[in-house]
């Protein structure tokens, strides 16, 4: 398994969708419609990508308050 370092995270369009950016290309990105991985999207039943979203933006919020 490689590593990767994360170069650049964006929050842009489509809404609600967060991209993980390495090397210039886009390695991960999470919405509240899915996964994808290298662009590939990532099977999961109907409700997993809103429960994930809402958690990772949960997390990401807490970690804003407190630095």
């Amino acid at each position: 398994m490689s590593d990767y370092t994360v170069s650049d995270i964006k929050f842009t369009a489509p809404p609600n969708t967060v991209t993980f950016i390495s090397g210039g290309i886009e390695v991960l990105s999470c919405s509240d419609k899915g996964f994808w991985v290298r662009g590939k999207k990532i099977d999961q039943d109907d409700n997993e990508a809103q429960i994930v979203y809402n958690s990772f933006k949960e997390w990401l919020t807490w970690q804003q308050l407190n630095r």
